[in-house]
């Protein structure tokens, strides 16, 4: 990836777009965590795209490409959050874990199933730790929130989805 993001640096239109090709589905997720309408979904990762594409020679390290485009949608998605503010967002989580990897799914339908019920945060973490597989401490870059701050909204995510499977008496 870093090669594409150093092709991109120097006006490799092609570069960019297999860069974008390759978190496409990764952008959505994140995106679908903070925003509930499709159309806003697709307006925060548009810019997102168009904001990368403009800023990509300022980025210094090639190796956190990732990191530092998701930053961008997170922002665009908070901006959009905040023009639309009359709504909010909700997020799940643990036995999702173990559910998942016993289903061998790590898919869009059985984790927006879980999840649905969360708030906003919460939904954003555990779709980058779970589905983007990203550590914790990069969660905290990212999110701009505290370490311990992510493994407590983990575990209280983790709780309610706990309780939401067990009063289904579902996957327990």
């Amino acid at each position: 990836m870093e090669e594409l993001v150093e092709k991109a640096k120097n006006n490799d239109k092609i570069a960019f777009s297999e860069l974008i090709i390759a978190i496409e589905k990764e952008l959505y997720l994140i995106a679908k965590t903070k925003l509930k309408n499709d159309d806003d979904i697709g307006d925060a990762i548009q810019e997102t795209i168009y904001k990368s594409y403009k800023n990509i020679k300022k980025l210094k390290d090639n190796a956190i490409f990732k990191t530092w485009i998701i930053k961008i949608l997170m922002n665009e998605c908070n901006n959009i959050y905040k023009k639309k503010s009359k709504y909010s967002i909700s997020y799940e989580e643990k036995e999702m874990e173990k559910y998942l990897v016993a289903n061998d799914k790590s898919d869009n339908v059985e984790f927006e199933v879980l999840i649905k019920d969360l708030d906003s945060e919460e939904k954003l973490i555990l779709t980058l730790y779970y589905c983007s597989k990203y550590t914790i401490k990069e969660i905290s870059k990212i999110a701009k929130i505290k370490e311990n701050t992510i493994k407590s909204k983990m575990a209280r995510a983790r709780n309610k989805i706990r309780k939401q499977i067990e009063e289904k008496g579902e996957m327990v």
